[in-house]
C-alpha cells in the first residue's frame, strides 16, 4: 500500500488540534505569504494570548524534523509580524503512513506515540531544546498542552518582567522626589495597602506596582469591548491613551471615572486599591508617576500581557513588606506547574467528573487560604481549563462561573489579594462575573488572625463581614455572603497552598515587641501577638498541628478540614513536615486519611536548590494526598526525589506527567526491594529523579527525602530491621545481626534547658549556670555542651564546660535538681545537630563522667561495658548511614534531631552481644581512640573509618571479611554517601590532617584545602 504524503498528515494534524482550542488559529500547510521573506511552516498555531508556535513535521525523519524546527526560529509571521521563538520538531507513528481523510483524522486524534521536541531561540545563542536529549512521547493532547505552554517562551516572560520591575522602581523615585519619606502622602498609600511607609521602599514599590497592574487590566477589558455603564447606555471601555493630553501626560480624572465605572460591574481586587492610590495623587505627582508606569505597561501590552500571565508575581517577593515575619515567600512557576500537574492528573477531573462536562466542572471548590501573589491558584485554574479545552470544552464560557462559585483565594495582603485577582480575571478579562472569591482576611485587629479564623467549626457571616471590611476599596457584606457556605468544612474538592512556615516562638525575637514573630506582621502589639497565639491554640485543640512545628502545620490542618471526602490537598511545605518530629502527628493524619499520596523532594546540595519558593533559604517538598472518609491503620506513598529544580513551568508540567504515567504504570520499585534503587524518571531521554513506593507507619518520620540514591535508601531500610544486603550482589543473602531503638538499650539524658534555662516567667527551671572551667582546675560538674569539630575529630574529646549550682531563695529545691542532673552524668553523648561536611563524630565519649547539654545529650547505659559497642556503631558507616537516613534533613549537610526522639533512633543491640563481644570492642575502641576522623563528607578517603568499620563487623560481629575490602559493601557505601548531596552539601574544600614538628614534638594539625569538584559539581 502507498504511504500516505507528509502534507495529508499535516493537514489531518491541523483539523485535530484547531479542534482542541477554540481560541487557536491552526494553518496546515497553507500556501501564500504564510511567513515574512518566505516559507510555509507545516503546522502554525497561533493564539492571541501568545506567541505563534510552528510544528515542523516527517514521517520518519527525526533528523530531517529538527533541522526544519531550527530554521523556523527568528522568523517572523506575516500577519501578526510576530517573530517565532518556539518551534516543535514533530516525527507520526508509523500506522499513520497508510491512512486517509476521515480514518487518517481519527487516528490523528487517538495515536498516543507521538515524538517530539522543544526549540526555544536564545539571543545570541543555539537554540535550547527540551528535553534536552531524547524525545517525549505522547498524544495529541500532550502536543496540544505542548503547543499551549510554548507560546509563553521564558525568555520574554523574563524580560518583561525586567520592564515591570524597572518602570515600578522609576515611578516610585519619582514618586518619593515629589513625597519624601516621614509620613504625608507616603503613608496614606501605605495605609491602603496595609503596609508601613519604609525607607527600604518596599511598600512605594508595591503602590506602584498595583497601579500599573490596573493599569494593564485597563487595557485588556478596553482591548477586549468590556461594556460598562447602566442599563440603557452601555459602551466599552475607553482605552488609557483616550485620557492623555495634548502637551503630554494624563487627565487623571476620566482615568478615575473609567476606574469607578469599571468597579461597579465588579474587578474590585484588581482596581480598588489602584483607585483609592490615585485620587490622592496631585496632577503633578500623578502624571509624573503615571508617565513610567504607562511606558511599562504598553511594553508588557505589545508583547501580550493583556491576558493570561504571571508576571507580576515573578517580581512580588522583592517587593513585599514583612517577609520574614509573614513567610509569604512566592511560589516559583516551575513549582506551581509541577504541584498542580499532580494534583490534576490528566485522565480526570476533581471528583471524578469528565473533562468534557461543563455542569460538573462548574461545580468544582478550589480554594487557597494563603493565595500570596496566586501562582497556586492560577495554576491550578489553568490546568482545569486547559483540560476542559482539550476535551472539547469551552473555557470562556467556564470563566465566569468558575470565578463566581468555584475559585476562593484568601490572604492577610490585600496586595496578595489584587494580583490573585488579575491573574485569575485575566484569563477571558472581558467576561464578568458576578459576586467575590476573593478576599483580604482580617489581622491583628481584634486578635484576627487571617485565614486561620477558618478552623473554627462553622464560618460566621461576621467573620466574612470583617474581611469584606478590609478588603481594598471595601466591600458590603451582601457582595460576599455566598462565601459563608463555600467556605465550611468539607467543601473543597482541591484545596492547594503554600503557607508560611514560621514558628510561633520567640527563637527570632530582637525585641521586646516581637515576642511571638508568627503573628508579629503589620506592627502587630505585644499583647495582640499573645492573644493571636491563644487563639490559634484554642481553634487546634483536637488537632494534631502544633506550634512547635509552626504555622504551616495549622494551615495543613485548615486545608484537611475544608478538603472533602474524596477531595485533593496539594501543598508546599518545609521539609520538616516530612522528616522533624514536631510534625509527627500532622504525619499519622495524613497517613490514617488520605490515599494516592504523593512526597515530591530534590537532592540538591543546597538549601534554596533544595527549595520550589523563592528565597526560603530552607529545603522544601511538596505533598499531594487524597481525603479519605475512613481511617487507615497503614497506607503507601509514592516519594519522587528530582535531581534539580525544574527549570520552567514546561518542563514542570511534562515532570508531572511522567511522574503520573509511572504510577499509573503500577510498576514502580519499593523501598522495600532490594538496593536495585528506584524507578527512573525521564523527560524524553533526560534524567529527572526517581519514584520509590514507601509504606508509611504512623507519625514516624518518613526519610525518603531528598536522597539521590535509591538504593541507600533501601540498604538502610534493610539496616534498620537489622540485615545487611551485600550492595554489589543484589542476589547475596542478607547478613543478619541485632538492631534495635536507642530507647531499648539506654537511656537519654535531660534537654539542656532542664539543666540551664529559666522558664519564660523568671522562674527558675535548669539549677546550673555554664561557665568555662578556670584553668588547672577539676570541675565537679563537667559538662560537654557545644560543638567544636577540630576538637572532635577523635573517639574520646575534653567536656567543655562546666556547671556551678545557681543561688536562689530556696536552696534546698535547687540543691535537689542540680543532684537529679548530676545523677545523669555519663560518658557517651549523642549529637543532636551533626553537620555532615565538618564534623566526625555522632557519638563522642568523655574521660570522665560528664553532664550532656544542648549539642551533646547524654546516652546512659546500666552497664558501662555497653558504650564501647554503641560508640564504635554510631561513628561507623553503618551508624551514619542510619542516623542520616532517620534526622532531620531540612538544612543541607546537616542530620538533626532532637534529645526526646533519641530513644528512636535504631542502633546495633549492644545487649545481644556476647560478654567476648563487648571485650572485642572495648580493644577496638582503644585502639582506635587516637586515631582523627575525617568530616563524614569525607568519608569515602578516610582510613581511620574503614578501619572502624573492619573492626566493628569483622572483629566485634564477626562478619566476613570480604565485606571490608576495597570495592565491598562497606567500601561501596562510604563512596555512596559522600556522594549524597545532603551529606556534602556543596562544600568545596576539605579537610587534611598533616604531621608538623613544633619545639620538637610532632604534632597532628588540620588544614582546609581546595576540593575537586567529583562532590560538589
Amino acid at each position: 500500500m502507498p504511504s500516505t504524503h507528509e502534507q495529508t498528515v499535516n493537514v489531518a494534524l491541523g483539523e485535530v488540534l484547531g479542534g482542541l482550542r477554540k481560541s487557536w488559529q491552526v494553518d496546515a500547510e497553507k500556501t501564500g505569504g504564510v511567513l515574512q521573506g518566505g516559507g510555509r511552516p507545516d503546522v502554525l498555531v497561533e493564539e492571541a494570548s501568545g506567541w505563534p508556535v510552528v510544528i515542523e513535521a516527517e514521517l520518519s525523519d527525526h533528523a530531517g524534523a529538527e533541522k526544519d524546527a531550527i530554521e523556523r526560529l527568528g522568523r517572523t509571521v506575516a500577519n501578526s509580524g510576530r517573530s517565532i521563538e518556539t518551534a516543535i520538531a514533530l516525527v507520526y507513528p508509523s500506522a499513520l503512513h497508510a491512512l486517509d481523510g476521515q480514518a487518517l483524522r481519527t487516528a490523528v486524534g487517538g495515536a498516543d506515540d507521538f515524538e517530539y521536541a522543544l526549540y526555544t531561540r536564545q539571543v545570541g545563542g543555539a537554540p535550547e531544546r527540551l528535553p534536552s536529549s531524547g524525545w517525549l512521547h505522547g498524544s495529541v493532547r500532550d502536543l496540544a498542552m505542548l503547543v499551549h505552554r510554548a507560546a509563553i517562551p521564558a525568555q520574554r516572560v523574563d524580560r518583561l518582567a525586567e520592564e515591570l520591575e524597572r518602570g515600578v522602581g522609576y515611578a516610585a523615585n519619582r514618586f518619593t522626589r515629589h513625597q519624601p519619606y516621614g509620613g504625608g502622602l507616603g503613608a496614606e498609600l501605605a495605609k491602603v495597602l496595609g503596609q508601613t511607609d519604609d525607607d527600604g521602599g518596599q511598600t512605594r514599590r508595591m503602590a506602584m506596582t498595583v497601579i500599573l497592574n490596573a493599569l494593564v487590566f485597563h487595557a485588556a477589558l478596553s482591548d477586549a469591548g468590556f461594556q460598562i455603564g447602566p442599563e440603557g447606555a452601555r459602551r466599552t471601555v475607553r482605552g488609557v491613551n483616550t485620557f492623555g493630553l495634548s502637551g503630554g501626560g494624563f487627565r487623571i480624572s476620566g482615568i478615575l471615572a473609567e476606574w469607578e465605572a469599571i468597579l461597579e460591574e465588579n474587578y474590585w481586587p484588581i482596581f480598588a486599591s489602584a483607585y483609592q492610590m490615585l485620587r490622592q495623587l496631585s496632577p503633578l505627582t500623578g502624571n509624573d508617576v503615571l508617565g513610567p508606569l504607562w511606558y511599562s505597561a504598553e511594553e508588557l501590552i505589545k508583547d501580550g500581557v493583556t491576558r493570561s500571565h504571571d508576571l507580576t508575581g515573578v517580581v512580588f517577593q522583592k517587593l513585599i513588606a514583612d517577609r520574614k515575619f509573614l513567610a509569604t515567600y512566592y511560589t516559583q512557576p516551575a513549582a506551581a506547574a509541577l504541584l498542580a500537574g499532580l494534583a490534576i492528573p490528566p485522565d480526570r477531573a476533581p471528583g471524578g467528573a469528565d473533562w468534557s462536562d461543563a455542569e460538573t466542572l462548574q461545580a468544582l471548590q478550589v480554594g487557597d487560604f494563603a493565595c500570596g501573589t496566586g501562582t497556586l491558584l492560577s495554576a491550578a485554574y489553568q490546568r482545569l481549563s486547559s483540560l476542559h479545552q482539550l476535551h472539547g470544552g469551552d473555557a470562556k464560557a467556564l470563566h465566569a462561573p468558575m470565578m463566581q462559585h468555584g475559585l476562593v483565594g484568601l490572604d492577610v495582603l490585600n496586595i496578595a489579594v489584587h494580583l490573585t485577582a488579575a491573574m485569575l480575571a485575566g484569563s477571558h478579562p472581558e467576561t464578568p462575573f458576578e459576586g467575590e472569591c476573593l478576599l483580604t482576611m482580617a489581622y491583628g485587629r481584634k486578635a484576627a488572625i487571617g485565614s486561620l479564623e477558618l478552623l473554627a467549626e462553622s464560618v460566621q457571616d461576621e467573620m466574612i463581614s470583617e474581611a469584606a471590611a478590609v478588603t481594598a476599596g471595601g466591600r458590603k457584606p451582601e457582595d460576599v455572603h455566598d462565601l459563608v457556605t463555600r467556605v465550611q468544612h468539607g467543601k473543597f474538592d482541591l484545596v492547594i497552598m503554600n503557607p508560611p512556615f514560621t514558628r510561633p516562638t520567640n527563637h527570632e525575637a530582637s525585641h521586646a515587641n516581637v515576642p511571638i514573630p508568627a503573628y508579629a506582621a503589620f506592627e502587630t502589639t505585644t499583647e495582640e501577638q499573645r492573644e493571636m497565639a491563644r487563639r490559634v491554640r484554642d481553634l487546634t485543640k483536637t488537632a494534631p498541628s502544633n506550634d512547635n512545628a509552626g504555622l504551616a502545620s495549622h494551615f495543613a490542618e485548615l486545608a484537611h478540614r475544608k478538603a472533602r471526602p474524596g477531595g485533593v490537598v496539594a501543598m508546599v511545605l518545609p521539609l520538616s513536615a516530612i522528616s522533624g518530629g514536631s510534625w509527627g502527628p500532622v504525619r499519622e493524619q495524613w497517613c490514617g486519611r488520605y490515599t494516592d499520596t504523593i512526597v515530591v523532594t530534590i537532592a540538591a546540595a543546597g538549601n534554596d536548590e533544595a527549595s520550589f519558593s523563592a528565597d526560603t533559604g530552607m529545603a522544601e517538598c511538596l505533598l499531594i494526598g487524597q481525603k479519605n472518609g475512613v481511617r487507615n491503620s497503614r497506607s503507601r506513598a509514592v516519594f519522587v526525589v528530582l535531581d534539580r529544580q525544574p527549570s520552567s513551568a514546561l518542563h514542570g508540567e511534562l515532570i508531572a506527567s511522567e511522574i503520573r504515567r509511572a504510577i499509573d504504570g503500577g510498576q514502580i520499585r519499593r523501598l522495600e526491594d532490594g538496593p536495585v534503587g528506584g524507578t527512573p524518571i525521564r523527560v524524553g531521554g533526560e534524567y529527572c529523579g526517581y519514584v520509590l513506593d514507601c509504606l508509611l507507619e504512623g507519625k514516624g518520620e518518613w526519610p525518603l527525602v531528598g536522597i539521590a540514591d535509591a538504593s541507600l535508601a533501601q540498604a538502610a531500610y534493610q539496616l534498620e530491621r537489622g540485615r545487611l544486603v551485600p550492595l554489589e550482589d543484589p542476589t547475596a543473602a542478607a547478613l543478619a545481626f541485632p538492631v534495635v531503638s536507642v530507647g531499648k538499650i539506654a537511656d537519654r539524658g535531660p534537654v539542656h534547658r532542664d539543666i540551664r534555662s529559666d522558664n519564660y516567667d523568671g522562674t527558675l527551671r535548669g539549677p546550673f549556670n555554664l561557665v568555662k572551667p578556670a584553668q588547672n582546675s577539676v570541675p565537679t560538674y563537667p559538662m560537654l555542651w557545644a560543638h567544636d569539630a577540630k576538637k572532635e575529630r577523635r573517639l574520646v574529646v575534653e567536656s567543655d564546660s562546666e556547671g556551678q549550682i545557681k543561688s536562689a531563695p530556696d536552696q534546698s529545691d535547687v540543691n535537689e535538681k542540680a543532684a537529679r542532673i548530676a545523677d545523669t552524668a555519663t560518658r557517651t553523648h549523642y549529637s543532636t545537630d551533626v553537620r555532615f561536611n565538618s564534623q566526625s563524630l555522632i557519638v563522642a565519649m568523655t574521660e570522665r563522667r560528664s553532664i550532656g547539654g544542648r549539642a551533646w545529650p547524654s546516652v546512659i547505659f546500666k552497664n558501662p561495658a555497653h558504650e564501647y559497642a554503641f560508640a564504635l556503631w554510631c561513628n561507623s558507616t553503618l551508624g551514619l548511614l542510619l542516623h542520616w537516613w532517620t534526622s532531620n534533613k531540612t538544612q543541607s549537610g546537616r542530620g538533626t534531631t532532637t534529645v526526646t526522639e533519641i530513644p528512636r533512633i535504631p542502633s546495633l543491640d549492644v545487649m545481644k552481644l556476647s560478654v567476648e563481644q563487648h571485650a572485642a570492642a572495648r580493644d577496638a575502641f582503644h585502639a582506635l581512640q587516637n586515631y582523627r576522623f575525617l568530616p563524614f563528607d569525607q568519608i569515602d578517603e578516610d582510613p581511620a573509618r574503614a578501619e572502624l568499620d573492619r573492626r566493628l563487623l569483622v572483629d566485634v560481629l564477626g562478619l566476613p571479611e570480604s565485606l571490608c575490602e576495597p570495592g565491598g559493601t562497606m567500601d561501596l557505601l562510604r563512596r555512596k554517601l559522600a556522594a549524597e548531596p545532603q551529606i556534602h552539601g556543596g562544600k568545596r574544600t576539605r579537610v587534611v590532617f598533616h604531621e608538623e614538628t613544633i619545639d620538637g614534638r610532632v604534632e597532628y594539625l588540620e588544614r582546609s584545602e581546595k576540593r575537586d569538584d567529583r562532590q560538589s559539581a
